[in-house]
């Protein structure tokens, strides 16, 4: 008998514990070194895939409501409701990325916490992939607004020189000319974010070539980064202002302005 009943003890116990594991949860935030190698286009598609995985819900300042559609490019990540209701996150805005992971028996998902009351529900192992993700594309959108504003003076102080380079049909340096294709390939591929990353990178090489930032242009106006977009037609504008399309790259920035104002 005493058999016995040390043996229903046994099962007890390790039922209680089986149960107490189930239900473990932990909270892990990223860092430089626990993201690994993955680059920034790759970010973008993890995060895009794993929001829109039949799991994946969004709390909202306390609605809760299933992604339908995911918008991600080079500054912010822009996600759909299928009430229609977007809720826009700017990466460089979120103070905090962070994971808490909750295993259960029949629901196994983690809550990524953003800023406030703003979460996202993932399945695993997406969970820790969308957490990653953002990580990445937030310190890229930090690292990207202090290279502009670099880029952005370095241009001011170099326009008479580029200008002259912009009209005397120099060609591209190789590397330039390499970027060039790929982002033409990005382009024809539809992946417009990969195009702008292609097209920037032809830029930081060869800053006074126009086409590549009036292409560059188009491209972030595409992908729903009108801001960048923006910055890049008026470099377009100050390299020719008297080419023969200024009036309709002028109308651009124009239109940018009115979808970037009603984005925010």
């Amino acid at each position: 008998m005493k058999t016995v009943c040390r043996w229903w003890k046994l099962i007890l116990c390790s039922a209680i514990l089986g149960l107490l594991a189930s239900c473990a949860t932990y909270t892990y935030m990223p860092t430089d070194s626990t993201v690994g190698s993955m680059s920034v286009m790759q970010a973008r598609k993890a995060l895009a895939t794993g929001l829109k995985s039949s799991s994946s819900v969004i709390v909202n300042q306390g609605s809760l409501d299933y992604i339908t559609d995911v918008r991600v490019n080079l500054n912010r990540l822009v996600v759909t409701g299928k009430k229609g209701q977007e809720t826009i996150f700017v990466y460089s805005g979120l103070p905090q990325i962070s994971i808490h992971r909750e295993m259960e028996a029949s629901n196994q998902y983690g809550t990524v916490l953003l800023a406030g009351k703003n979460t996202f529900k993932v399945g695993q192992p997406d969970d820790l992939i969308v957490m990653n993700a953002l990580y990445v594309l937030q310190q890229n959108a930090i690292k990207q607004k202090k290279a502009s504003d670099d880029y952005d003076a370095n241009f001011a102080a170099s326009l008479v020189d580029y200008r002259h380079k912009a009209t005397s049909n120099a060609g591209l340096p190789e590397e330039a000319n390499k970027y060039k294709v790929q982002a033409e390939g990005a382009v024809r591929d539809k992946e417009f974010n990969d195009a702008a990353d292609y097209y920037g990178a032809a830029l930081n090489v060869a800053p006074w070539w126009p086409a590549g930032h009036f292409n560059r242009a188009l491209v972030l106006g595409e992908a729903g980064d009108y801001d960048m977009a923006k910055r890049e037609m008026n470099y377009y504008l100050q390299l020719v202002p008297g080419a023969s399309n200024a009036r309709a790259a002028q109308d651009k920035i124009y239109d940018w302005a009115r979808l970037d104002s009603a984005a925010k």
